[in-house]
């Protein structure tokens, strides 16, 4: 690479595609390699690496010659990796800090309960983002607490084309759902309908 460092460094300060690929050839394994020091798993380290070449793609940064690019991209991985360690880390503690403190509260029962009810809502909010962009918003005003007479003036719309759309994004949960688990959200989350 060194006899073409020039226009090299030249066409990734100007971002063109086959300096691009040249630079991701030559740096991507050894940029793995380097934050694999830091961090055993494989794909965050890819992910790691990846994440730090779009970032130098999307920046505004150029580099005079290859020594600055090579001290930018391995500090770039290096920060990340650091920041992946320290995130992986506060997760690690919020995870056992909450294992800890339902440990002694909850009974298996209540465990298998609040499992259920989070599964219920996980489903329940994934099919809300499938729902029109207006069934959302309506579905999100109903769930603050707001009656149709509300939605309807806030959005400056009929109450009937409120009660239609609610009536439509319901079917539409109760087809996802399921009539057992529309059952199961209506009892465990009233105040969401």
């Amino acid at each position: 690479m060194h006899d073409d460092e020039p226009e090299f460094i030249s066409n990734i300060n100007a971002k063109k595609e086959i300096a691009w690929k040249k630079l991701y050839r030559n740096y991507y394994p050894a940029l793995c390699n380097y934050a694999s020091r830091m961090i055993q798993d494989e794909v965050i380290v890819e992910d790691i690496v990846q994440e730090c070449l779009i970032k130098l793609w999307d920046s505004p940064v150029t580099f005079p010659n290859i020594r600055s690019l090579t001290g930018w991209l391995y500090q770039a991985v290096y920060t990340r990796s650091l920041n992946t360690m320290r995130d992986q880390a506060r997760a690690n503690k919020l995870r056992q800090d909450l294992w800890d403190s339902v440990q002694g509260e909850l009974t298996e029962e209540e465990a298998v309960d609040s499992a259920i009810e989070e599964e219920i809502l996980h489903k329940f909010r994934t099919i809300i983002t499938q729902l029109s962009p207006q069934q959302q918003e309506i579905m999100k005003m109903s769930m603050d607490g707001m009656k149709v007479k509300e939605i309807a003036e806030t959005l400056n719309v009929s109450e009937n084309a409120i009660k239609m759309q609610k009536k439509r994004a319901y079917s539409a949960i109760r087809e996802e759902l399921g009539e057992c688990w529309s059952i199961l959200l209506v009892t465990s989350f009233p105040n969401l309908f």
